[in-house]
């Protein structure tokens, strides 16, 4: 074959110079005859080879190379190609003329399996190292152990491909350095070894992680050992067919990641991620948990937190000591100088407990004036003494606020697990029990809890059943102060205030029934009552011939706010026959500042009705003053902590002084409470206050005693 290769185009020029010999020669006619023939059967048949093989030429390249891969022959066309000389071609390996590329690969495959046809698409390179492509069919021969390749060049088709798959890769390399979010793959180097192949986006050149910086990085180059293995274990459930998703933190900034596996045939070969960040939303969903387990005022934990911490706790540790602290007074904070100084105070007390405290121990605020300390050391109960004495001390410091120097005290119950209980909430219970108890020994106190306190809380349930009962059956009755002009020193009008004598228990407190009520709900019952009975009082006396005069009602910051307050208002003046103007509805302050548009709305609609209107209480809130024109109202009550110090307080005296010039711009009456002598009440005249009450002209007094202050309407005949 290769004879046949080195000779063919040879021996027909041989035998078409021999033809040409012989047609010169004188030859018989028989022989000329015969060389004619010849001519006439091989010069088209030469011709046409020649002209298949010039032509071939162009379009096919022939080579021959025996079963070491040695080229024995090579034509014009590859040396054309590999712009070398056919005698530096030949007898060179076929290999060294391969590229490196791995489409190669299977041509590799097929010379050492010496399978019998090849077909496929090679790359070469040529002299000066210039890459060229050829489509390639190698056949092997039957006769000797060598093959026969064809060739023939693609090399455009080639390049063109090879333009088209830069712009496919650079269509998508923009795609994805695009995404606001990040995509990476992740292939499997070995058993738990994996590397990114893949790392694009704007989130990932954000975060400084782009393909360029974590190819052929391990996972703990980029991120450590222990936080590699977290990364490990989830490619590793990528890896073996599993979807999933999680929450992830890198260099202070949280993700949330999806994975998915590629899976070949029933293998995965890959593993797909895209990332989004989620800072700001797991920031925002710490908040939220912070919210919901902090107290929003002192940021110390509250009462679900310590719902969930307690069990753990008391599981964790042999014993658990509650300190259950409540302020003394607190309510007089609110009232006197409004919630704003309250809140000062609760900060302040919170900040004082929690100075106290060791390293492990914990304070919880409760809500109101109520916080919990939680001692996780073994301390015996003189330890525990010496403690709870130390938070009372700290509490009873001074405190300066708004120029003034208040002070305040605390009780302090104290329970212990598993000396008095063996369940969380048992244990609450138990220190709460015993913080109530603190009441009976006086204020300002530490105690331990005890089982015979449950007799004092039994009573404190009883007492809210007597109550309910007590309003019911009508076993409440109103007093009655008068309220007296400052000028003439008559009556005008009078306030009705709760009282409660118990069947049993004797004379009951209104502020031990009152809070009482606020407490379990039952105020807007006792409210109805008090002014239902209030406005059939007064009637009675109108109808008995005295003078009419105004009765004022307090009503609770419940009442005030709620939308039907008037409507239940008209009904009792319909029901009692009380005309509108002879009743006074008296609220706090501070009750009118919570949901302050509906309770003007409500005020606004008693005004309507022809009921007066008194803010009392007034000066204990510090943000109702821009409210004044808003509120329907007639009077203001000045509480009687600035009245009794009129006196002998410069402060004091300032202060009244200008919430009666404050009162006379809004054209208001004045009512000062509290008055007990005759110095504070010359002082009233002095500055124009309208009316006064105080036990200087009367206590509260029963109807029988109230009819004596009345005045009997005179008749004629």
């Amino acid at each position: 074959m290769k004879n046949l290769m080195n000779h063919s185009k040879i021996d027909m020029d041989t035998i078409f110079d021999l033809y040409n010999t012989l047609k010169r020669r004188h030859l018989d006619d028989a022989s000329r005859q015969l060389v004619d023939e010849l001519g006439r059967l091989l010069v088209p048949y030469i011709h046409t080879q020649q002209h298949l093989l010039r032509s071939l030429s162009h379009v096919l390249s022939v080579m021959l190379i025996d079963k070491n891969g040695t080229i024995l022959y090579s034509d014009d066309y590859f040396s054309e190609l590999a712009n070398y000389e056919n005698s530096e071609i030949e007898g060179k390996s076929f290999h060294e003329f391969l590229s490196s590329s791995a489409d190669n690969d299977v041509f590799h495959h097929y010379w050492m399996e010496q399978e019998e046809v090849f077909d496929g698409e090679l790359g070469f390179i040529g002299q000066e190292d210039v890459p060229f492509w050829m489509r390639t069919v190698i056949v092997p021969l039957l006769d000797e152990p060598s093959y026969i390749v064809f060739g023939m060049d693609i090399t455009r088709q080639k390049q063109g491909e090879a333009r088209q798959l830069e712009k496919a890769h650079s269509d998508y390399s923009r795609t994805v350095q695009s995404l606001v979010n990040l995509v990476f793959k992740v292939k499997r180097i070995e058993k738990g070894v994996f590397q990114y192949t893949l790392f694009e986006g704007k989130l990932a050149e954000d975060i400084g992680l782009t393909t360029d910086v974590v190819q052929g990085q391990t996972l703990e180059d980029l991120y450590g050992h222990s936080k590699a293995q977290f990364y490990q274990n989830k490619y590793e459930r990528g890896f073996q067919g599993e979807v999933l998703s999680y929450k992830h933190n890198y260099n202070g900034r949280y993700f949330y990641t999806t994975l998915s596996p590629i899976h070949q045939g029933e293998r995965v070969v890959e593993v797909i991620g895209s990332s989004i960040e989620i800072t700001s939303y797991q920031e925002a969903e710490h908040r939220i948990q912070h919210m919901a387990s902090h107290d929003p005022l002192t940021d110390l934990p509250n009462r679900n937190k310590l719902q969930e911490d307690l069990p753990v706790l008391m599981e964790k540790y042999d014993k658990v000591s509650l300190m259950f602290c409540n302020l003394d007074r607190f309510k007089y904070i609110n009232d006197a100088m409004g919630y704003i100084a309250g809140d000062q105070v609760i900060k302040l007390m919170g900040e004082r407990i929690e100075s106290v405290i060791e390293n492990g121990d914990r304070v919880y605020r409760l809500g109101g004036d109520e916080f919990i300390v939680c001692l996780l050391n073994d301390q015996s109960s003189e330890e525990l003494t010496r403690q709870g004495h130390y938070i009372l001390q700290k509490i009873v410091q001074p405190i300066h606020i708004m120029g003034k120097e208040i002070f305040m005290t605390a009780r302090i119950g104290t329970a212990r697990y598993p000396v008095d209980c063996s369940t969380a909430d048992e244990l609450i219970n138990c220190a709460n029990i015993s913080m109530q108890y603190c009441k009976r020994n006086g204020r300002h106190n530490f105690l331990f809890y005890t089982p015979n306190m449950n007799e004092y809380h039994d009573y404190q349930i009883s007492m809210e059943g007597n109550l309910r009962e007590a309003i019911s059956r009508n076993e409440l009755c109103l007093h009655y102060q008068p309220k007296v002009n400052v000028e003439t020193g008559f009556i005008s009008g009078m306030e009705a205030l709760v009282r409660w004598e118990h069947a049993e228990k004797g004379f009951i407190s209104p502020g031990e029934f009152i809070p009482l009520a606020e407490e379990t709900g039952l105020i807007t019952q006792l409210d109805e009552w008090v002014l239902q009975e209030a406005c059939r009082q007064n009637q009675q006396w109108i109808d008995a011939g005295y003078a009419p005069e105004r009765v004022a009602v307090n009503v609770s910051a419940n009442e005030i706010q709620q939308t039907d307050f008037a409507e239940k208002v008209k009904k009792v003046l319909d029901e009692t026959g009380l005309d509108p103007k002879y009743l006074e509805i008296e609220v706090t302050e501070n009750s009118v500042m919570q949901n302050t548009d509906q309770c003007i709305r409500t005020m606004q609609d008693l005004k309507a009705l022809g009921v007066s209107l008194s803010i009392d209480d007034f000066g204990t809130g510090y943000s109702s003053l821009s409210y004044l024109r808003k509120f329907p109202i007639h009077y203001l009550k000045i509480d009687q902590a600035f009245i009794k110090g009129v006196d002998h307080d410069p402060s004091d005296s300032e202060i009244v002084k200008v919430m009666i010039q404050l009162a006379d711009a809004f054209k208001l009456q004045v009512v000062a409470e509290g008055v007990e002598n005759e110095e504070v009440l010359q002082f009233l005249r002095e500055n124009h206050c309208s009316y006064y009450q105080g036990y200087y002209f009367s206590k509260p007094l029963p109807p029988e005693e109230m009819e004596q202050y009345l005045t009997k309407k005179q008749t004629y005949s």
